[in-house]
């Protein structure tokens, strides 16, 4: 009984093993079409998966208008499509939006006919990590990381304040501005990193900053008046010979040093403050535990790792990167073909 079993699994062990050549043999013929250039057809770039799984990130590029957003794999490619008449990020039917579908992951994907730019292909990564606080995974299942594109688009918008919001309308910054532009150009790389911000985090964090700015703030006023006894005394202790040994005649300069160190101090609180209030204030909703926010130097200690700064303030949900590498890959001309409108 065991060979009769034996044999029959290793027959079909065979079988499989057949059709999966087969499969490969026919991959490898695919692959290879074209002169070795990826073919691919229009129609199902169109399809996009993965909708109702909530173990995937959604990203909706949602500016500038007429841009193709194109994910190298799996191949998907989607047109920017323009604010509705409602003027919000609703969902509306039927499904007109550049919207992917990601897993946690390193996706490439690039950018064309931005307005502004014709005939410019952008390349980039989206890095998409796993959701694994409770406040990220709610915005994992039920919201979007909506993303802004960098285009000669924005110079006609004007630019009020520093961005918080991935999107908070084409009056303010977007998520690409045009100095990250003007980088790109020199080729340079951009990274901007979404991030679920702890509010209870911050809110704790705000009232221990208050409670230390105020003790800063009297520690200064002391140094500042005991400075200001020692530089009195510094003339008639310069001549008292127990004052040159004990060193009192150079206190002054204790007193100074403690003084800018006391400063230096209540300066990066109060720096500190601001990127915390910034946070806050961000969110009206004043019911839920986290926010996706931007990390910029609004809300972020400048100068550092953009990812590491972001998780003292929250969870990473993605990480958008933009480069002036030359990639190559895809078939740009035929791409922006698909996508001409009927009778032009």
């Amino acid at each position: 009984m065991f060979r009769v079993a034996q044999h029959r699994g290793a027959g079909t062990f065979r079988l499989h093993v057949s059709l999966g050549v087969a499969w490969l043999a026919g991959g490898v013929l695919l692959a290879g079409g074209g002169c070795g250039q990826e073919t691919w057809t229009t129609s199902s770039a169109w399809r996009e998966s993965g909708y109702s799984d909530q173990g995937k990130t959604q990203v909706l590029f949602h500016a500038p208008p007429g841009a193709s957003v194109t994910v190298r794999d799996p191949r998907r490619s989607h047109e920017i499509a323009p604010a509705n008449a409602f003027a919000n990020r609703l969902e509306r039917a039927p499904e007109e939006e550049c919207i992917f579908n990601l897993a946690p992951g390193v996706y490439e994907f690039k950018y064309t006919s931005a307005d502004g730019l014709p005939g410019v292909s952008v390349y980039g990564e989206l890095d998409v990590k796993n959701a694994n606080t409770a406040m990220a995974r709610i915005y994992q299942r039920r919201a979007y990381v909506p993303i802004a594109l960098p285009s000669e688009h924005y110079r006609r918008t004007e630019v009020i304040g520093n961005e918080t919001f991935p999107y908070r309308g084409e009056n303010y910054r977007t998520a690409i501005d045009e100095n990250d532009l003007a980088r790109l150009r020199a080729g340079d790389v951009v990274e901007k990193v979404f991030v679920v911000a702890d509010l209870r985090k911050a809110e704790k964090a705000r009232r221990y900053l208050e409670q230390e700015i105020a003790v800063t703030e009297r520690k200064l006023e002391y140094a500042d008046a005991r400075f200001k006894n020692a530089y009195l005394d510094f003339s008639s202790d310069m001549d008292d010979p127990a004052a040159r040994f004990w060193g009192t005649d150079r206190a002054f300069i204790k007193w100074q040093e403690r003084q800018v160190e006391l400063q230096q101090r209540l300066e990066k609180l109060e720096d500190r403050m601001k990127r915390v209030q910034a946070i806050l204030k961000a969110d009206t909703v004043l019911t839920r535990e986290g926010l996706l926010l931007v990390a910029t130097d609004e809300v972020v200690m400048p100068h550092k790792d953009a990812e590491d700064a972001s998780e003292d303030i929250g969870e990473v949900l993605m990480v958008m990167r933009l480069g002036g590498r030359h990639m190559r890959w895809g078939e740009p001309g035929r791409e922006l073909a698909g996508y001409q409108p009927a009778g032009q």
